[in-house]
């Protein structure tokens, strides 16, 4: 190696140099072929045609009006070279999709088109595109569809406590849609948002965008709007929670008593024009009538409403009234009088063995009584010695009633033993 560059180097040298010169010189006088890489923009051909001579959709044009293509292009290498470097092959190279070879207009099927690329008459002949370079735009085409929805107005934020907003409309309530067919039966909805928080009194909001949405709430876009914006006009209201006041009117069998009534519910939330509202403490239910009623029974009356208030949320206008109606019987009882309880410092004996009681009650919680779960007493600590009838107070379950003649007992007071003896004595001595 040290040989071959020790040796003559300075021809060595000079002989690489001119055949690099040769090698040039007989590139630049013969003018080989070669193949040059070119980016062309694909044009789209009929478009217009296809969209309202075929009332059509091109679904997909965003994707496909920038398209380009890279192409492989032969031909004489300084022709190629002066193609590219001036840039005139945007003007030159012609890469054309016509529309109007479409085959299918469903959103699962694609167009295939053929994109056919030409040259001017400049170069026509001096470069030619390389073999199997067949290439194809993929166009979704759908039919156009049409269709009418209301507008709904959808309220975001919190109103100031008690107020509320009263049925908001959009102005105009209806908007037409129109678009490719798949878009247009994916719609569920078409609704604008306020922001509501913090108002207080009726106004009017107008440049609201009307937005599509499908069954999942996920907006949908690229359909064509009869309308871009709506006005909606806001009604502010009070709201208020009131009771519900039964109305009843009716009779029950004999023998028989209510024992409860219960209304569910118990209390409504009221919406309205605030000066009627904060004048409400109750609603009034329609009138229940009944006669010789003796079972549970449900009503179902109405909620009278005040002109211009209405109940919060659409709440139902009927309640569920439910009237408890159990049947009442008399039973006797005879307590010893053993088991009273008798408040006095006297010693005493009872001359009645037992006293009658009568209980009035719901023949269920009378069944359950017996004879010593009733607790009598008598109160004789102002009495004196001797014999007295007194009136015996019994300490009843609930919703259990004493009838019939006061129950009363015969006792006897007595002086202590003790004190009895001392007399004694007093009186022997004094004999």
């Amino acid at each position: 190696m040290s040989d071959f560059f020790g040796k003559n180097l300075e021809w060595k040298i000079f002989s690489l140099v001119l055949a690099i010169g040769l090698w040039l010189t007989v590139i630049n006088l013969k003018n080989p072929e070669e193949t040059m890489a070119f980016t062309i923009p694909v044009t789209l051909e009929n478009l217009e045609t296809v969209t309202s001579k075929y009332d059509l959709i091109v679904t997909n044009l965003e994707e496909i009006e920038n398209k380009t293509i890279r192409i492989n292009l032969r031909g004489n290498r300084l022709t190629l070279e002066k193609l590219k470097n001036n840039k005139k092959y945007l003007n030159e190279i012609k890469a054309v999709a016509d529309l109007e070879m479409f085959r299918y207009t469903k959103a699962d099927e694609v167009n295939k088109i053929p994109i056919m690329v030409s040259f001017s008459d400049e170069y026509r002949g001096l470069v030619f595109e390389e073999r199997n370079q067949i290439r194809y735009l993929d166009v979704i085409l759908e039919k156009r569809k049409t269709i009418t929805k209301a507008i709904q107005v959808d309220t975001v934020g919190q109103t100031e406590d008690g107020y509320v907003i009263l049925a908001p409309k959009a102005t105009p309530g209806e908007i037409v849609l129109s678009g490719a067919e798949s878009l247009i039966d994916k719609v569920a909805s078409v609704r604008v948002s306020i922001n509501v928080a913090d108002i207080v009194k009726s106004q009017k909001i107008s440049n609201l965008e009307p937005k599509v949405y499908d069954d999942q709430g996920k907006e949908i876009l690229g359909l064509e709007k009869s309308i871009n914006s709506v006005s909606v006009n806001l009604s502010v209201g009070k709201k208020k929670k009131v009771v519900l006041q039964p109305d009843i009117q009716g009779t029950y069998a004999p023998g028989y008593i209510t024992t409860g009534i219960k209304i569910e519910p118990q209390e409504v939330t009221v919406v309205g024009p605030e000066e009627t509202v904060n004048q409400l403490n109750q609603l009034k239910l329609s009138t229940i009538i009944f006669d010789d009623l003796d079972k549970i029974t449900t009503f179902n009356p109405e909620i009278i409403l005040p002109s211009g208030v209405s109940l919060w949320n659409g709440a139902n206008t009927k309640v569920a009234v439910t009237i408890e109606v159990r049947k009442q019987i008399v039973k006797e009882f005879k307590i010893p009088t053993s088991s009273i309880t008798v408040k006095t410092d006297l010693q005493f004996k009872y001359i009645s063995k037992e006293v009658t009681i009568y209980l009035q009650g719901i023949e269920e919680d009378i069944d359950r009584i017996t004879e010593n779960m009733i607790v009598g007493s008598i109160d004789v600590s102002d009495y004196g010695v001797g014999k007295h009838t007194v009136t015996v107070n019994f300490n009843l379950p609930k919703n259990i009633k004493l009838v019939g003649e006061v129950p009363r007992v015969e006792i006897e007071l007595m002086e202590p033993e003790e004190e009895q003896e001392l007399v004694e004595d007093e009186r022997t001595k004094t004999e």
